[in-house]
């Protein structure tokens, strides 16, 4: 440790002290603890950064929300996993900036793609608010999110270091998703045995009427296709065992969403699924279509109802309609009011950010930054996906059974959350966000820490 690091470690410790002991000798506050939280998180992320990412990854959704204030389109939630991610985020950015050229940090494939469509959002909201059309506070918090789950890659990508830490990593992510699972399944346990008919599985810390459960339909989907993608290539029998395990959990979870968004999304990750991995294809389309006859017979009564209430026919004079349910009928409502009201009067730079809420994230794109946002949204993600298949083709990766087994499950998850993006603002909500943009930088990343691990098993050899 050269001398400016330990200063500024130093410093930062006395710091800490200082604020831990002006608390404790005086009384407790919400301002207070938060400081305190600040510090413990603040201090050992600086320290070793590991520590950080594990604290973000567990934060995910086992994090509480709070509302902080309100706009004229809605509230403004603070979760936090916000507050977590920002005070991580600090550290990080101080330890790197004494340490390396914070801006080679930024220099990524995917960075000007990402902050062109940070500047379209940037543009579009301060139009609308130069002309009194938005309310700028509310649009300054959800451009922040995006830069966030952007900042939590490039922080990721630059602490990996070697593949020890993915497989550390990628642990406690299913450690996390084994509890929330449980959490779930508990809740509709309890709910079930209650008499209750209709039941939506809820996450931990869940705030009832939020519209949580298509979120958590959403991160299941993710963490199954993973989860799958590594329990088709590993070879060992007590990893299998656990990940069947936790797919079985996930899945129950999964079903009591009540997710039309999420089922949808399921039958194209499992149809990527079979299409990129190399392993067990016929057995898996065999396995699908059993899966299908058995989901006919077996699944719970309240998930069928779910399905096929989605439309229904009414008796008319002239014969019989097709009626929507309320949920897909309001939006398909919004989206029609957008093609043919909203975006035909700003085709360019759109309304700003957040001046509306619509459920589905092309929808809502396209009315907020116009048809400009739009196209650098879907670069973004173009961009990424076309890296994430790069590294899946790579040699060092088609050679190692995990990271060919963690690329194959986040494209399938990555072509799922494309699909729940059509009723719902995926890239939008955090509790999915963050672990997609985590697990992207550790695909990305897979190929030069394998490059890495074979040259030194080499040196040794």
């Amino acid at each position: 440790m050269n001398n400016k690091n330990f200063l500024l470690y130093l410093a930062v410790y006395f710091l800490g002290l200082v604020i831990s002991i002006f608390v404790i000798k005086g009384n407790f506050s919400l301002q207070a603890s938060a400081v305190v939280v600040f510090f413990l998180i603040f201090i050992p992320t600086l320290l070793k950064p590991n520590i950080g990412l594990i604290i973000i990854i567990i934060s995910m959704l086992l994090s509480p929300e709070s509302t902080v204030g309100s706009t004229t389109a809605r509230a403004v939630i603070v979760r936090a996993e916000d507050v977590i991610l920002l005070v991580i985020m600090l550290a990080w950015f101080i330890r790197t900036s004494f340490t390396k050229d914070i801006l080679a940090v930024f220099k990524t494939r995917m960075s000007v793609p990402f902050f062109l469509y940070i500047l379209a959002c940037v543009i579009s909201s301060l139009l609308a608010a130069l002309f009194g059309e938005l309310d700028i506070a509310l649009s300054f918090f959800t451009i922040l999110k995006y830069f966030e789950y952007f900042m939590l890659f490039l922080m990721t990508v630059d602490i990996l270091k070697d593949m020890k830490q993915v497989r550390t990593f990628i642990l406690v992510f299913f450690l996390a998703a084994l509890v929330v699972s449980i959490f779930a399944n508990v809740y509709v346990n309890k709910e079930l045995s209650a008499g209750s008919e209709f039941i939506r599985a809820i996450s931990p810390v869940e705030r009832r009427g939020a519209g949580e459960p298509g979120t958590l339909g959403g991160y299941l989907i993710l963490m199954m296709a993973i989860a799958a993608g590594l329990l088709l290539h590993t070879r060992s029998t007590v990893v299998r065992i656990f990940l069947i395990c936790l797919e079985l959990f996930m899945f129950r979870a999964f079903l009591y969403t009540l997710s039309r968004g999420s089922y949808l999304a399921f039958i194209p990750a499992i149809l990527a699924l079979i299409y990129f991995t190399k392993r067990y294809k016929l057995a898996l389309i065999y396995g699908a279509c059993v899966f299908t006859l058995l989901f006919a017979f077996f699944a719970p009564r309240m998930v069928m109802d779910r399905i096929f209430n989605t439309v229904t026919t009414q008796n008319v004079i002239s014969g019989s309609q097709v009626v929507w349910e309320d949920s897909p009928r309001e939006r398909l409502d919004s989206w029609k009011k957008v093609l043919f009201e909203r975006f035909p009067q700003k085709p360019i730079f759109g309304y700003g950010v957040a001046k509306f809420f619509i459920d589905g994230q092309l929808f809502l794109t396209l009315c907020e930054v116009g048809l400009l946002g739009l196209i650098l949204f879907c670069w973004v993600l173009a961009r990424l996906f076309r890296m994430a298949k790069a590294a899946l083709d790579t040699e060092e990766v088609q050679k190692d059974d995990f990271s060919l087994g963690l690329c194959v499950g986040f494209l399938a998850g990555f072509i799922g959350l494309l699909f729940t993006a059509i009723g719902t603002n995926t890239f939008l909500l955090i509790k999915i966000m963050e672990p997609f943009w985590f697990m992207a930088a550790i695909i990305l990343s897979l190929p030069v820490l394998l490059k890495s691990e074979e040259t030194a098993l080499a040196e040794q050899s």
